[in-house]
């Protein structure tokens, strides 16, 4: 969930509908306001609820819809009595408008990352005059440890892939550089010392400053269990990988991490 169009979406959406809803009827503005809050807050409970956003998210859009509606209410009121504002609701208003705003704007980096130019315009220049990366470890890969109802069922997944008896070694062929084609390379082997044929490897390459750097790509089985592919990775730093293994006989997933500097290995 984008903040920076569902935030400004609903708020408009709320201001837009109170506004009308007020002038065709003659109900009574607090009143409505209530109605209004009600309604809100189980509308977006429910659509939370069909796409969790986490606790953080749910929290912000919540209160930045009520904070909206509560400052309609107020001003719209002030404007039916022919009356300046009185200090105390613009206080109020603009206390928790700087907070939430300035919380949407940290949960948002968060979880899409600062962008290299962003990053420099904000923060200092290193000394070793290396680019400058912003790394969140709240971004994290593994959605089990998010969603807790999904933990049993990664347990049962891991015991069935333990069963299989597979060996992975995973690594670059050569020493991996920036901006470069590199060859990632599997190698497969059955419990039986066979090689593994036949097999869909994917590999998932996650940076974690910035989600738009993320790829993903389809291995191409060679021979003796041995499986390729060339890519090209952009950025320095430290990347998650996730390698998820298809076949007739069952499925595995491994996960490891690469470092891209000057040259790198998968450890």
């Amino acid at each position: 969930m984008n903040l920076l169009i569902s935030l400004p979406v609903g708020i408009a959406i709320i201001i837009i509908g109170y506004i009308v809803t007020l002038r065709v009827t003659n109900i009574n503005r607090y009143v409505l306001a209530g109605v209004f809050a009600l309604s809100i807050a189980a509308v977006y409970s429910f659509i939370a609820a069909v796409n969790w956003p986490g606790a953080d998210v749910y929290a912000i859009h919540l209160a930045l819809f009520l904070l909206a509606l509560y400052a309609t209410t107020i001003i719209s009121s002030q404007k039916n009595n022919s009356k300046k504002m009185h200090w105390g609701p613009k206080a109020i208003f603009t206390f928790f408008a700087v907070v939430l705003i300035t919380n949407s704007v940290f949960v948002y980096l968060a979880q899409t990352g600062m962008s290299s130019d962003l990053a420099k315009w904000f923060l200092p220049e290193p000394k070793s005059k290396a680019e400058v990366q912003s790394v969140f470890p709240g971004v994290v890969s593994h959605d089990f440890r998010e969603k807790e109802s999904q933990f049993n069922a990664y347990q049962q997944q891991r015991l069935k892939q333990e069963s299989l008896g597979w060996t992975v070694k995973l690594g670059w062929k050569n020493a991996a550089l920036i901006e470069k084609s590199n060859t990632f390379m599997l190698n497969i082997t059955q419990s039986t010392g066979e090689p593994l044929k036949d097999a869909k490897v994917t590999a998932k390459f996650l940076y974690p400053a910035n989600l738009k750097y993320d790829q993903e790509h389809q291995l191409i089985e060679q021979a003796n269990g041995f499986y390729s592919v060339k890519m090209e990775l952009l950025q320095p730093g430290n990347w998650d990988v996730i390698v998820n293994i298809q076949h007739a006989n069952g499925s595995y997933e491994i996960r490891s991490k690469t470092t891209l500097k000057s040259n790198t290995k998968l450890r």
